[in-house]
Formats: C-alpha cells, sequence, structure tokens
C-alpha cells in the first residue's frame, strides 16, 4: 500500500514546466517528441511535465543530449 500512496502523491505534484535548453549543433529530430518544443537561435523552450524543475531540466536536457531521440 506504501507504493500506492507514493504514486499518488507524485501524480498530485505533478506540473508543466517550460525550460529552456541549449540545442547541441548535431542535435537532429528523429520520430516524435514527448514535448511542446519551440526553437529559437539555437535555444528550445520545452514544456515538460515533471514533479519539480529540477527533473524537468534534467529531462529536457536528456532528450537533447541523447544519441538516439525516438
Amino acid at each position: 500500500m506504501k507504493g500506492i500512496t507514493s504514486v499518488m502523491e507524485r501524480l498530485k505534484n505533478l506540473q508543466e514546466y517550460e525550460v529552456q535548453v541549449n540545442v547541441p549543433d548535431d542535435f537532429q529530430f528523429r520520430g516524435r517528441s514527448p514535448y511542446d518544443i519551440y526553437i529559437a537561435n539555437n535555444i528550445a523552450f520545452v514544456k515538460v511535465v515533471a514533479a519539480s524543475l529540477d527533473e524537468a531540466v534534467q529531462k529536457a536536457n536528456e532528450f537533447f543530449n541523447e544519441d538516439n531521440v525516438d
């Protein structure tokens, strides 16, 4: 029951954050993006649903810095 409670708490704390990420020079979109993204002057404005701003920044950075974007 403790696991369900922690999952429910996390769900209650989810918010949408807009974070900025420097777009790597070699970045290429491959497939669909899990985020709403606007790019201007090599800066991506990324809307991410997360439990905290730190988590949102981490998710956006991971998306742009992965070798394999699906």
